[in-house]
């Protein structure tokens, strides 16, 4: 086989359709196994039977259409950084332009800041519009701090809650309060705090008693103690921050954002002053906007014109695209990994995955064949707050090392150097996609991204030319080559030696070690029932592009390491003694009972989940009230 068809193969996976149902796929005994699904039935080949066969990598694939993009566009661009310096600005206390030279190494003002800055100082309301790595936090941070050292007589932290600054997760939160606390050292008697969950609410009840001026946290913990903490006054608020506006939208914080708003109405004795902030203007964004605003002052630092609906990207910004099959993505992932962390020699890469159960399992099969020398980290939302922080805060303190991260990483976080974005799984639309790259090229500095698509995914492309977001291909065939630097693909010769063999040996020592491994076979099952449930909950705008009867699961179950059918995967494994089980359990009495077939969840359950998952507020349940 030569490296033209070898990169053919790689790039070309089609699903069987009315089209092309004369040339059926093989390995057909890989049938759905989902209740209620693809209806499309695969022929059977009897050949392959057998529970755990171990298929081809490089067969079955049919020709599919040849993408044409309409990219006759012209990116949306913004200037990151204006001509202005923070020491120019007569109407800023000097004590905090010092602080921003001394603790940050800032003295020229971006884009976005030099918009926002003169507006709030002047007590407007705004509405802000800006790409992420922006320094949108320093545009309300420094207002505020401003205008609170500015009241007479002097505020301290007996003074009450000032400003309340709410956001979308902990994660963010805790960021925000980096910020304000090397702000403040300027004037020490102002006090930031932060509720995020984590801890109990006696320890932050004591906190609220002893005296908090600015207060930053998340929806579901904040409402929380507005409603059981007598000790929260509210009532001389005079700044509310709704940062990453469109996320707290998106993961059903509506309603707890207007019970918020409700709340400071009704105590409210000093007017208030508040700033909507967000990467994208959803029509979400545009209804809170009309219900918390007041004649707001409306701030975009791009050349994007009124109501255009492109998205903004760093121009600084490298964005790419691979086209791999199914089979071949573990096998992609690994060699992209290895490429640009020991061959490029980049220090920082962040792959974002679609469940926590992927992002719990590629952290533990990676290293098992993998150079060990790279460090892995990972974090979503179903780790304590305490392993969050420490990997939030390692992560960004680390030189170097690969972050296996949920959505939950790809919101506004500052994690310094990251040269990678990694999207493994696509994002639900164009505006995750935006927020994902914006963890890269911040602040001005280079990055670069790169996702993985199926072929029945490319429409995803033209989805993003429509928001004006252009990427450019490049053929895996590019970092397979590094294939050579992995002990395990060594072993070629025995699958026919070349790039192919070495594809082919790398993936058999996947499948064998997750065989090999009770554990980690079972969390591979995770993962695969994991995705397959993310996959099926795609919105139904999004289903033209992510057709889930598109998909070859079994081929699927590969680029998990699994050789189960995907029946089988659900329901049956190896038991306790390392045996290949029959799908059917024991009961109390000794009787066998049929595993139960995998159910799916609904939109609605599904995103109530992750609401107390990836972005809750870390709050057991109410048992009683206390005053």
């Amino acid at each position: 086989m030569t490296m033209d068809e070898i990169s053919l193969n790689i790039c070309t996976e089609a699903p069987v359709t009315s089209k092309n149902k004369k040339t059926p796929l093989k390995n057909s005994d890989y049938s759905d196994g989902i209740e209620e699904t693809n209806n499309d039935k695969v022929p059977s080949n009897k050949k392959n039977k057998k529970k755990g066969k171990k298929s081809s990598l490089f067969e079955d694939h049919l020709d599919i259409p040849a993408l044409e993009l309409n990219d006759e566009f012209t990116q949306v661009e913004e200037s990151l950084f204006s001509l202005r310096e923070f020491k120019d600005c007569s109407n800023i206390h000097p004590y905090i332009i010092s602080a921003l030279e001394q603790l940050f190494s800032i003295t020229k003002m971006t884009t976005v800041q030099q918009l926002s800055i003169p507006p709030l100082l002047a007590g407007q309301d705004a509405l802000v519009r800006s790409q992420t790595g922006s320094g949108k936090t320093l545009a309300y941070a420094i207002p505020i701090l401003h205008a609170l050292q500015n009241i007479k007589p002097k505020i301290d932290r007996t003074s009450g809650v000032r400003a309340l600054i709410v956001l979308p997760t902990r994660e963010l939160a805790l960021q925000t309060y980096e910020w304000f606390l090397k702000l403040v050292r300027a004037f020490a008697r102002i006090v930031p705090g932060i509720l995020i969950g984590g801890e109990k609410r006696k320890s932050e009840k004591a906190r609220l008693r002893k005296g908090i001026n600015i207060l930053i946290g998340t929806p579901g913990r904040l409402i929380d103690h507005v409603k059981h903490t007598a000790s929260l006054n509210l009532s001389q608020v005079s700044w509310l921050v709704l940062d990453e506006a469109d996320k707290l939208l998106e993961m059903g914080y509506e309603r707890d954002v207007g019970s918020l708003l409700e709340s400071l109405d009704n105590v409210a004795e000093v007017k208030r002053q508040t700033v909507l902030l967000s990467a994208t203007l959803t029509p979400g964004v545009e209804r809170l906007a009309g219900l918390a605003l007041d004649s707001p002052a409306r701030i975009d630092s791009s050349n994007a014109e009124e109501n255009d609906e492109a998205l903004v990207v760093p121009n600084t910004l490298e964005q790419i695209y691979i086209i791999a099959n199914a089979k071949l993505r573990l096998v992609s992932l690994s060699s992209f990994l290895l490429h640009v962390c020991q061959v490029e020699g980049s220090s920082k890469v962040l792959v974002f995955m679609a469940t926590q159960d992927m992002v719990d399992y590629f952290t533990e099969i990676l290293p098992r064949v993998m150079d060990p020398e790279v460090e892995l980290f990972k974090l979503h939302g179903n780790m304590s707050h305490s392993d969050r922080t420490e990997v939030f805060k390692s992560f960004r303190a680390a030189k170097s090392g690969v972050l296996f991260s949920t959505d939950v990483a790809a919101r506004g976080l500052d994690m310094p150097l990251v040269d990678w974005i990694v999207q493994y799984n696509a994002p639900r639309d164009p505006s995750e996609y935006v927020h994902r790259v914006g963890r890269t090229a911040r602040a001005g500095t280079k990055g670069h991204s790169v996702i993985f698509l199926l072929p029945s995914e490319t429409q995803f492309l033209q989805w993003l030319a429509n928001k004006r977001i252009k990427l450019k291909e490049v053929s895996i065939e590019k970092y397979l080559g590094c294939l050579s630097e992995i002990e395990a693909a060594n072993n070629s010769e025995k699958y026919g030696g070349g790039l192919e063999g070495a594809i082919t040996a790398l993936q058999h020592t996947f499948e064998n070690t997750i065989q090999d491994d009770d554990n980690l076979h079972d969390l591979a099952r995770k993962a695969y029932t994991s995705w397959v449930r993310f996959y099926m909950s795609y919105p139904k705008e999004a289903r033209t592009v992510f057709d889930f009867k598109m998909l070859h699961l079994g081929h699927h179950a590969k680029s998990f390491a699994l050789t189960d059918a995907p029946t089988a995967i659900g329901g049956r494994g190896k038991n306790k003694n390392g045996k290949k089980g029959s799908g059917k359990k024991k009961s109390k009495d000794g009787e066998r009972k049929k595993s139960k077939p995998l159910k799916l969840d609904s939109q609605e359950s599904r995103t109530k989940r992750l609401m107390f998952s990836e972005y809750d507020s870390g709050l057991p349940p109410i048992k009683k009230q206390k005053t």
